[in-house]
């Protein structure tokens, strides 16, 4: 599919790489005009300037999606740069492998703030522009599998994702009367750097490499292969499209067919 955003106006947290920058990048080559956000500035503006010189706009900002404050301030510099920012994509996210009964509070109030309160921050703070200036959009969280079920060693990033789906279908629901529609993406395996320090800190548990941890889970993928970034990105363009504008509080599973509920 071959998306066109010229004349819209996106922001995309945790954009200095992965999936998040697969996403800015995508954007960026369809027209739209990309706030590449991240706790990493440097990778953030990395991102920025490799869209712009492939022609596109970009301007990159640092966030930390678990602060209030700096979600308002960040949207509010996005939108005096770029515009009324009508296509949000909340990428931003973390993960600990660490057993259920090893897993600290202080842990547990990381990851959910930035995985789960993030996500609500920065869906409510750009609804809240959009409606003021009376313009539609779609937003898209980025969930997991994971948040399909249970995880012993990663409760915590299990919940946060579970809850990233229930914070989309309120979002959803409040949001319609205005024109915005709100959905939720659920990757799988994904080749990203997150995906590999989890496969090496399932390693040190488990007593096998990182490589056996990764090829073990890979094999359990019926379309035998681990998902890129931008197969991702792909999925979360046609949600942001016109051709997914009566798609509203769904959660999408791009997994290979890891997960079918």
């Amino acid at each position: 599919m071959t998306f066109d955003f010229r004349g819209k106006s996106a922001l995309i947290t945790g954009a200095a790489g992965g999936i998040g920058a697969a996403v800015a990048h995508l954007l960026g080559a369809a027209g739209a005009a990309v706030a590449v956000t991240d706790v990493a500035l440097e990778g953030a503006q990395i991102v920025a300037q490799q869209i712009n010189d492939a022609g596109g706009k970009a301007v990159a900002f640092k966030l930390d999606v678990s602060s209030a404050d700096d979600v308002e301030r960040v949207t509010a510099a996005a939108e005096a740069e770029l515009g009324v920012i009508t296509l949000g994509v909340t990428c931003a996210g973390i993960i600990r492998i660490v057993p259920f009964l090893e897993l600290t509070a202080d842990t547990w109030d990381r990851t959910l703030a930035i995985n789960l309160k993030g996500t609500f921050l920065v869906f409510q703070a750009l609804a809240r522009r959009m409606i003021e200036a009376k313009q539609p959009g779609s937003l898209v969280g980025l969930s997991s599998v994971a948040g399909r079920g249970g995880r012993v060693s990663a409760v915590d990033y299990a919940a946060s994702k579970a809850g990233v789906i229930s914070v989309v279908r309120s979002a959803a629901l409040a949001f319609a009367p205005h024109g915005i529609t709100v959905n939720a993406v659920c990757p799988g395996i994904v080749q990203t750097e997150m995906t590999l320090n989890i496969h090496r800190e399932r390693a040190k548990l488990s007593g096998i490499t990182p490589e056996e941890s990764l090829a073990k889970l890979a094999s359990s993928i019926p379309l035998g292969r681990i998902e890129t970034p931008e197969d991702v990105a792909g999925a979360i363009g046609f949600l942001l499209s016109p051709e997914g504008s009566y798609v509203t509080g769904q959660a999408l599973n791009v997994c290979g067919g890891l997960e079918f509920d």
